[in-house]
């Protein structure tokens, strides 16, 4: 009985092991590498029928005694053998890492990378790479020479905001002329954001900005630099920047001038959750937000209100993508989606 329980109890852990055996085993940085355990080989359609035609030309030599077909049938069969294992060398030890994704709208395709590094002399011909759960994404194909480094650019269709994951990935070879197919799988942690969809025609943002704790004091600054003289001219100083120069006033009288002072800046503008219309729905709100904001631009100085969640104004490209952020995963999701969940 004591050696049945011990048997009963190691049964999961056998399982786990032949499970994780299935897949690619993962090196440092989060690299796969496709070893000689994690590669599949079966003939393809061509193959089958190129297996048929062998034995064709068998049966007749036999039944003949043709000795140039018994010649030519050894002759082919061993081409297919030679073509057998450059397939799956053509995989082995190759090694596989996640590589940039960009976010995209939804509706839009989100671009995925992989990086396919050959550590070999030899070339790799016709890699392919495709998702297996979403038949709809175009198979990325890419070559490499000896000792050499690409990437598998996967475009994967988006239907809602969120994280998206990537599924796993298929990473095969036809090589060289399509008669055996080489594959494995590869799991990668690689994910990317999916903004909202900006609104078509979305109407212009609102003019007037809300006040806030900080636009009393925004504002006497701004008269402040107004009164030390935005429009006082001085000399040009070598290093000036070319937005400080005066133009007009050093066409008109013939010297190079420059501004003194910093020009006043407007208030912060707030893009507020609350000030939509009562009746619109979290989706639709959430793209007009959108629209807003990429029509705002880099330059403007945004404020972002959502339900939980609040930006303090600012400006730039890195204020902009944090705004986006929030847009996406607005509200807070336990667990990211993969591509191809139903929606």
């Amino acid at each position: 009985m004591a050696a049945r329980k011990s048997v009963l109890r190691g049964a999961p852990v056998m399982a786990q092991r032949r499970t994780a055996g299935r897949r690619p085993s993962g090196g440092t940085g989060g690299t796969l590498l496709l070893d000689r355990r994690h590669l599949y080989i079966l003939p393809t359609r061509g193959g089958l029928g190129f297996a048929v035609v062998l034995a064709a030309m068998l049966l007749t030599s036999l039944n003949y005694n043709i000795s140039l077909g018994f010649a030519l049938t050894f002759l082919l069969a061993g081409i297919g053998m030679a073509c057998m294992w450059l397939a799956y060398r053509n995989l082995l030890d190759l090694a596989v890492a996640a590589g940039p994704a960009a976010p995209a709208h939804a509706g839009q395709d989100a671009v995925f990378q992989l990086r396919i590094d050959n550590r070999d002399a030899d070339a790799r011909i016709g890699i392919e790479a495709r998702v297996p759960t979403l038949p709809n994404v175009a198979t990325a194909m890419l070559t490499l020479d000896g000792s050499a480094s690409g990437m598998l650019v996967l475009h994967v269709p988006t239907a809602r905001r969120g994280r998206l994951v990537l599924p796993r990935v298929a990473i095969a070879s036809r090589f060289p002329f399509g008669l055996f197919r080489v594959w494995s799988y590869a799991d990668l942690d690689l994910s990317t954001l999916v903004y909202p969809a900006p609104e078509p025609d979305a109407p212009p943002p609102p003019t007037a900005y809300r006040p806030d704790h900080g636009d009393a004091a925004h504002t006497a600054a701004s008269a402040a630099s107004s009164d030390d003289g935005i429009d006082q001219l001085r000399r040009y100083r070598s290093g000036d920047p070319l937005h400080r120069i005066a133009w007009k006033h050093s066409a008109r009288t013939g010297r190079w001038l420059s501004r003194a002072g910093d020009p006043p800046q407007q208030p912060a503008r707030w893009l507020d959750w609350h000030a939509l219309p009562a009746g619109m729905e979290a989706e639709a709100r959430l793209s007009r937000l959108c629209a807003w904001l990429l029509a705002a631009g880099d330059d403007a100085e945004i404020g972002l209100r959502l339900p939980g969640v609040e930006l303090p104004p600012a400006r730039g490209a890195s204020h902009r993508r944090a705004c986006l952020e929030a847009l996406a995963l607005w509200p807070q999701r336990p667990a990211a989606h993969r591509a191809g969940d139903r929606v």
